[in-house]
């Protein structure tokens, strides 16, 4: 019975390495994927987040047209200092608050006379950009567009 079980043994030797150089990059491929999944998310919270500060600035700001409608006129100005909240968090600043996020990526609206509309679209950047084994030697644009639109009733 002893050598019965030496041989069982001895021929489960290096089973675990077998199993672990099979099974780890399976693991490590489920954990980078949840872990850019939740960058992902978390970039789309903070753009729609940024998005919704500046909508609800511009339309506690916006002025009514002097011709006696009631179309709402964003001046120049407080489009550039709503720019600047989405892409600062404050109304002047240097670091962006979304990596590559720019004033030119953030449009505002007027339309239906006093609906606010402020929208800004995100290249989303993988982690896991560029030349990946598998991929032959092309180069594969993992990036897509991120948009977040939040629309808002002026206050008169």
């Amino acid at each position: 019975m002893l050598a019965l079980t030496r041989a069982t043994r001895s021929k489960q030797r290096g089973v675990a390495a077998i199993e672990a150089m099979v099974t780890l990059p399976l693991l490590f491929l489920l954990f980078f994927g949840v872990g850019e999944l939740g960058r992902l998310m978390y970039q789309y919270n903070q753009l729609n987040s940024v998005v919704r500060d500046a909508c609800r600035y511009v339309a506690a700001k916006a002025i009514s047209a002097n011709n006696g409608a009631s179309d709402l006129v964003v001046q120049p100005e407080l489009q550039n200092t709503a720019k600047a909240l989405a892409l600062y968090g404050k109304s002047s600043g240097t670091t962006p608050l979304l990596t590559g996020l720019q004033a030119d990526d953030i449009s505002i609206t007027v339309s239906g006379g006093d609906l606010i509309t402020v929208t800004a679209t995100y290249n989303w950047t993988s982690i896991f950009s560029g030349n990946l084994a598998g991929n032959y030697g092309e180069t594969v644009d993992y990036n897509f567009p991120l948009t977040a639109t939040i629309s808002m009733r002026a206050i008169p």
